[in-house]
């Protein structure tokens, strides 16, 4: 396994804080697989068998309601990973992945990992730790929901994917890569709703639009806008 493998397994929030020697043990029980544009990493309801690490692309998470509608939860680039929760209990997934442009990933399956974790006990304190984190965004996004509008939500969500993509770099000039479609299905809404706002911060000269790409042009607007709460 090569040492990019092993720099993406350490910027996993799961594994951040192992040793070299612990990284490179899991490193070498992955493997990489490449998907084309929209293909199914997995489905939900595939059985729980393996962790994807993002090295190349993006990985969209998707969930489906009982009518067949689809809402986008989440949107991941490279060093972010994927079925995590699948590492410990093994259920069916829960929702669907699908690549975002052609897609690499670093496989790791569930029985290599539980080997792995089972001779270092002390990596389970970097498991509960990512837990955590997961529990309070999701308390977050429960928040958002309630007290912010659609409008203030956009907002919120364009800022927090330019964060994602420029690794905490100055947000002013920052691209986002997603379709009008995929922050309607990200946020639960019409992609016509998106459009009428999105236009709108266009006009305001806050953000740039082109096909397929966001452009952050005045994100301390957004921002301001985010937490004008009335």
């Amino acid at each position: 396994m090569n040492h990019t493998h092993q720099e993406l397994i350490r910027d996993v929030p799961l594994l951040a804080r192992l040793p070299e020697e612990e990284l490179r043990a899991l490193a070498s029980k992955g493997h990489v697989h490449d998907y084309r544009s929209g293909a199914a990493i997995f489905h939900e309801g595939d059985p729980g068998d393996a962790l994807h690490i993002v090295i190349e692309g993006g990985v969209r998470i998707v969930v489906a309601s009982r009518k067949g509608e689809e809402a986008t939860v989440a949107l991941l680039g490279p060093g972010e990973c994927v079925g995590d929760l699948a590492l410990l209990d093994g259920k069916p997934r829960s929702a669907s992945a699908i690549a975002s442009g052609r897609t690499k990933t670093l496989v790791v399956r569930r029985d290599d990992f539980t080997q792995w974790l089972a001779e270092r006990p002390k990596a389970m304190f970097a498991l509960l730790e990512t837990l955590s984190l997961r529990v309070r965004r999701t308390d977050e996004a429960l928040a958002d929901f309630a007290f912010l509008d659609l409008n203030q939500r956009l907002a919120k969500r364009l800022l927090d994917l330019a964060i994602v993509q420029q690794d905490g770099r100055d947000l002013s000039g920052a691209q986002i890569r997603i379709t009008q479609a995929e922050l309607a299905s990200m946020l639960g809404v019409s992609r016509e709703s998106v459009n009428k706002q999105l236009n709108q911060f266009a006009r305001d000269g806050w953000i740039a639009l082109k096909r397929g790409l966001i452009t952050l042009k005045r994100p301390d607007s957004l921002r301001t806008f985010e937490l004008d709460v009335a």
